[in-house]
């Protein structure tokens, strides 16, 4: 696991983590719309962390369904209150929103993102083996459910050589197999 990642950056990383996710989102629930929360994923990739951490843990199960109505205060910028309630019905039914519950596999799968971003938040990199559990951990559950692997080939481009390790941001959408589902 360390060796196919030692020389891909944070944002690469991050990358791979968002493809993770997008195939078990993918795989698991076709017939769901995932834009918008695919769309907010891979503004990881062109921003700083620390403020699209803030935006994208509004929309995990585990945070939205503690909100039994929409907010101005909490969720002004972030989502319309119709975007609100779709996303709380996208969720409906296949999860409950367990926090760090590998059974609840939707929001588990949803918070490795979040999870990359909070363990590195205002820290210098290191050898980011954190980063290396979090992916491994995603891996492990495509594997359980039978549901093939990314290509981490394609985020080999993004080198742990640029920006301390963070890589240069990029614009990640064109690796998303959900966002560009139509042109295939």
């Amino acid at each position: 696991m360390t060796d196919k990642f030692k020389n891909v950056s944070m944002n690469g990383r991050m990358a791979y983590t968002i493809m993770c996710v997008e195939s078990y989102l993918a795989e698991k629930f076709p017939n769901k719309d995932w834009t918008l929360i695919c769309k907010i994923l891979w503004q990881a990739t062109s921003s700083n962390w620390g403020d699209w951490s803030d935006i994208y843990s509004s929309v995990i199960p585990d945070v939205i369904f503690q909100y039994e109505e929409y907010s101005n205060e909490d969720y002004e910028g972030i989502l319309s209150e119709e975007e609100f309630q779709n996303v709380k019905n996208l969720f409906s039914g296949i999860t409950k929103g367990i926090e760090n519950d590998p059974g609840d596999e939707v929001n588990y799968m949803l918070n490795k993102p979040f999870e990359m971003a909070m363990v590195y938040e205002g820290t210098v990199i290191g050898d980011g083996k954190e980063s290396f559990n979090i992916i491994e951990n995603a891996e492990n559950i495509l594997k359980k459910n039978g549901i093939a692997l990314p290509d981490y080939k394609k985020v080999l481009f993004s080198s742990a050589d640029e920006h301390n390790g963070w890589g240069n941001d990029f614009d990640g959408e064109y690796l998303s197999i959900i966002l560009n589902k139509e042109q295939k």
